[in-house]
């Protein structure tokens, strides 16, 4: 398989509502134009990150959309479909961390699980998707990771994400890692369930065109710890 290496190193210092050096802040992202011909309609977290060409990670509670109501959608920003999203589901609240929109609760018990250091080790190149299972299952949830990957129908099931080589250096978090690949793929949506407890299931979305099976691979390479100044 061709390897196409782009090196992704997740180097720099950040801190929520803060920005980080290379990467787009949160005032900057939500004047970004939304693209999607709708005039109006309903719209979620997905849609928003889909509308606006971001990577984004969310941790909510099970079961938990995160919808807003039917609105304005054509000529609206980034930041006007997230107030929307976030009025409907008072409690939540976003933050970019290293070029990722991040949605969660404050101290939520499964956000906070996600801090623990993911598994240190290459990850060979699979889908974004799969490489983020892979992550999971060593580092803590092998069994909705197992049941993550067993869900998955072949090769066609996975052809939207991009293929990525994932080596994770000793120190990153989980969370640090998933939102690594989610950007490395570029059009990767990675969502945690939170029973309140820790993290009860993971889902992946991507709203790519169905790519060629034989495509060459980004190297996602993740550092840390990540460091609060």
């Amino acid at each position: 398989m061709k390897k196409i290496p782009i090196l992704l190193a997740a180097l720099a210092l950040c801190a929520p509502a803060h920005a980080t050096p290379g990467f787009a802040p949160l005032e900057k992202v939500r004047a970004w134009p939304v693209y999607d011909s709708r005039e109006s309609g309903e719209t979620d977290l997905g849609d928003l990150c889909r509308m606006a060409r971001l990577p984004c990670g969310v941790v909510a509670g099970k079961g938990e959309t995160l919808k807003a109501p039917a609105g304005p959608i054509a000529g609206q920003t980034a930041g006007a479909i997230l107030d929307r999203v976030l009025a409907a589901h008072p409690g939540y609240a976003a933050e970019m961390r290293e070029g990722v929109l991040f949605v969660s609760r404050p101290r939520d018990a499964c956000a906070s699980a996600l801090e623990r250091p993911a598994a240190a080790r290459r990850y060979p190149v699979r889908t974004a998707r799969v490489a983020a299972w892979m992550v999971l299952r060593a580092s803590g949830w092998p069994a909705l990771a197992d049941a993550g990957l067993a869900s998955l129908a072949g090769s066609a099931e996975d052809a939207r994400y991009l293929n990525v080589d994932v080596i994770v250096h000793a120190g990153p978090s989980v969370r640090r890692t998933l939102d690594a690949i989610a950007r490395g793929d570029g059009r990767m949506l990675w969502a945690a369930e939170s029973d309140g407890k820790s993290c009860a299931g993971f889902r992946f979305e991507n709203w790519r065109s169905p790519q060629a099976i034989d495509k060459g691979s980004i190297l996602v390479s993740v550092s840390g710890p990540e460091k609060i100044p």
